[in-house]
This record gives C-alpha cells, structure tokens and sequence, in this order.
C-alpha cells in the first residue's frame, strides 16, 4: 500500500508540473487555459486519494500529513482558480499557492519514498515486523519423520 501512495504522489508532482506548462504556454503564448483547469481538478483528486491512502497505509504521522495538507492546499488552489477568472486578487494569489503546492507535493512524495524504501529494507533484513509475512529463516526441525 505504501508503494501505491509513492506512485500517486509521483502523479501529483507530475501532474503540478504540466500545469506549470499548461499556465505557461496561456501567459505567453495565448493557449486555452481551460485544459489548466481540468489538470487541476484531477490533481486535486488525485492528492484526496493519497491522503486516503497514506491513512489506510499508517505511514508515520508527519507523511500522513504532508499528505493531508497537501490535499488541503490543492483545494484553495482550485478554489482560487475559479475564483480567480473574475478576481485578480485571488488570480495572484493562485500562482504563489501552486508553487508552494509543489514544494508541498515534493515533500510528500520524499516522504512517501523514504517509508517505502524502510519497508523494503526492514523486509530484506528479516525484521520481527516482516516475520509474520514469511520473510525470515525458520528454525530446523529437529524431528525425525
């Protein structure tokens, strides 16, 4: 399950990034901003699951929250991109939040890994947490059948 979360939170990093270009190219370019905002509700659906996930995975409470926060921001931020069609205030703050919201994505996304990779080093190692999966040696019988 802790791998799922690391691959979603890869998704949204990605995700923050083509929006990145997407705003880009209508600021200089001239290009549909529309598809912007279709990316920006899947990345926010897409950070809501990662959040669920890093529940359902109990990763450790600051990941979870990283996670949590992460999915917080991303609804200020679509918020304010709608709102932000009529309102240049809240257009100005919009591009502030999507920079900290990746900064915020690539902390979960660390986070996420860094659990990720314990877990399959505790496994590698035979950890009394990866016994019950079967991973470690058992003792040889000393029955003679």
């Amino acid at each position: 399950m802790r791998r799922v979360l690391v691959v979603l939170d890869v998704l949204v990093v990605v995700l923050i990034l083509v929006q990145a270009v997407i705003a880009g190219q209508h600021l200089f370019e001239g290009a549909s901003i529309s598809v912007h905002g279709f990316v920006g509700n899947g990345t926010f659906a897409v950070a809501v699951v990662a959040a669920f996930v890093a529940l359902v995975a109990k990763v450790p409470v600051w990941v979870l929250s990283l996670n949590a926060l992460l999915a917080l921001l991303l609804f200020f931020q679509t918020g304010l991109g709608y709102v932000g069609r009529d309102s240049a205030l809240a257009a100005s703050w919009h591009i502030p939040l999507g920079v900290t919201a990746f900064g915020l994505a690539a902390a979960a996304l660390l986070g996420g890994a860094l659990v990720a990779s314990s877990d399959r080093a505790a496994a590698a190692a035979g950890s009394p947490a990866q016994s019950s999966a079967g991973l470690t040696d058992r003792t040889p019988s000393t029955r003679n059948d």
